[in-house]
C-alpha cells in the first residue's frame, strides 16, 4: 500500500513538473490567450452593464417626440426621427420600437415592401403589438398581391396571442386570405372557430354570412 501510495505522489509531481514546463516554454502564448479572456469579459461587462444601458435612456428620450409626431399624422417628420432611432439605437427596446412605428409609417404612405422589411426587424414580445406586427405584415403582403406570405403573417398573428381584440381579427383577414387561394375548407374551418371561440367578437357579428358563402364554395353542408 505504501508503495502504492508513493507510485501516486511521484505521478502527481510529475504531472505538476510537466504543466510548470509547458507554462514556462510556452509563457508567452498563454499571457496572451489569458489577457484576451480577459478583456473580452470586460469588453461585455462594459456593454451589458454600462453602454447598453445607457443607450437605452437615450433611446427612450428620442423615442417621445417622434411617437407626438406619429399621434398627430405627421407622418413623413415621424418616419426621419423613427429611422434614426432605428439607425442608432438599433439594439434597444426603444430601436425595436421604432421599427415597428416605421412599419406603419412605410404602410400608411404605400411603401409596402419597406414596411415588411421594418416590422421584421420588431419582437418585442408584447401581447397586443407583436401579433399586430404580424398582421400589418399580412395586410402589406395582400397589397402586393403575395396571398401565401399574407396567409402566413395572418396565422402568425393568430399564434402569437389569443385574445378577444386581434385574434378573431386576423382568424378573418387569415379566411379571406385563403378564400383569394381558392382553399375555401381553411377559410370555413377558420369562420367556424370565430363563430364558436369569439362570438363576442366584432368580427363574429356577421360571421354568418362568411361562414354560408365558405360552404358553398367548399361543398360543405351547413352546420
Amino acid at each position: 500500500m505504501a508503495d502504492e501510495n508513493k507510485d501516486v505522489l511521484l505521478g502527481v509531481e510529475e504531472r505538476w513538473s510537466n504543466i510548470q514546463d509547458y507554462f514556462r516554454a510556452n509563457q508567452k502564448r498563454v499571457t496572451t490567450v489569458v489577457t484576451v479572456i480577459l478583456i473580452a469579459i470586460a469588453g461585455y461587462a462594459g456593454f451589458k452593464f454600462w453602454y447598453l444601458p445607457g443607450q437605452e435612456e437615450e433611446a427612450e428620450l428620442a423615442i417621445y417626440p417622434a411617437q407626438r409626431m406619429f399621434s398627430i399624422d405627421s407622418i413623413r417628420q415621424a418616419t426621419a426621427m423613427f429611422e434614426q432611432i432605428a439607425d442608432e439605437y438599433g439594439m434597444t427596446k426603444a430601436g425595436h420600437t421604432a421599427n415597428y412605428y416605421l412599419g406603419i409609417c412605410y404602410y400608411r404612405t404605400h411603401n409596402y415592401d419597406k414596411a415588411i422589411e421594418c416590422l421584421e426587424k420588431f419582437d418585442a414580445g408584447d401581447v397586443m403589438v407583436t401579433p399586430m406586427a404580424a398582421g400589418i405584415m399580412g395586410d402589406a403582403e395582400m397589397q402586393l398581391g403575395h396571398n401565401d406570405l399574407a396567409l402566413e403573417d395572418y396565422l402568425k398573428a393568430v399564434k402569437r396571442s389569443a385574445n378577444d381584440l386581434t385574434t378573431p381579427l386576423y382568424m378573418k383577414k387569415a379566411a379571406m386570405a385563403c378564400e383569394l387561394k381558392g382553399d375555401y375548407a381553411q377559410a370555413l374551418s377558420l369562420y367556424q372557430s370565430i363563430k364558436t371561440q369569439y362570438h363576442n367578437s366584432q368580427e363574429a357579428g356577421d360571421i354568418d354570412k362568411y361562414i354560408a358563402r365558405a360552404q358553398a364554395k367548399s361543398g360543405s353542408s351547413a352546420q
